[in-house]
């Protein structure tokens, strides 16, 4: 009688031991398209729309609504070129020496989303990064398309930070795929960058394409909006699963 508590006891921590098994790391893989709308003082210097893709990784601890991960970015704002004719070896060859500025983002997620049971699932997110602004330019064999030559001309970096609010659409009660539209607010410090000069003289080629851009300086704050496809549920089983009971 006296090993009735302690079979009890191995019984309950067998138990438990199970139902830890049974609980496997979840994770969510996100491949996203999104636009990079400047605002206030940055919106002033930098007027336009940068459009780019992204992707994010979030991995979900046993049935918790949190979610940690990291999410990367990279947006293209403004670009110009000039084409050169070069004589090489008494032969006549094209080249395109094209400038861009561009944003790269990266960002640290925290998610909660709690489990919903319905085509629609909310979601928030906080987020907490660095968004790196630099300018390139890329000289291209144009009768090979290859490219024979890039630098970077100018490049900075700024502390990032913000929150997001999106939505997740099942397409079926079963479906691990979901669309994802989701949109983000990122506030940032100061930065250096290059944009395109305000040009009065309405398709002027510059010899040299960085001429067309001036440095500027202010907050980086940027809106996010963004649409993609979401994977949920990767390499995880028991997810939703219910722990047995002795009965079954």
């Amino acid at each position: 009688m006296k090993q009735l508590p302690i079979i009890a006891l191995l019984m309950l921590a067998g138990n438990f031991i199970l139902a830890q098994e049974r609980s496997y790391p979840s994770f969510q893989l996100n491949g996203n398209f999104q636009m990079g709308i400047p605002l206030d003082e940055f919106r002033d210097n930098l007027d336009d729309i940068g459009f780019g893709a992204g992707a994010l990784f979030l991995v979900h601890l046993s049935d918790s609504p949190l979610a940690a991960g990291i999410e990367l970015s990279l947006m293209g704002y403004a670009s110009e070129k000039a084409d050169y004719n070069v004589r090489v070896g008494g032969f006549l060859k094209e080249y395109e020496l094209r400038t861009s500025s561009n944003i790269f983002l990266g960002h640290a997620v925290l998610r909660f989303q709690p489990k919903v049971n319905a085509f629609v699932q909310p979601y928030f997110d906080g987020m907490f990064g660095f968004k790196n602004l630099f300018t390139s330019s890329m000289l291209t064999d144009l009768d090979n398309s290859e490219s024979t030559e890039s630098n970077t001309d100018q490049t900075d970096w700024a502390l990032s930070y913000g929150g997001a609010f999106g939505l997740q659409f099942r397409f079926s009660k079963t479906s691990d795929i979901v669309l994802d539209l989701r949109c983000a607010y990122l506030p940032g410090q100061n930065a250096n960058y290059l944009v395109r000069k305000e040009d009065p003289f309405s398709g002027f080629e510059y010899d040299d394409p960085l001429d067309a851009f001036e440095e500027k300086t202010s907050a980086t704050t940027l809106l996010l909006p963004q649409i993609g496809i979401t994977f949920k549920g990767l390499f995880s089983r028991a997810y939703n699963e219910e722990t047995p009971t002795d009965n079954d």
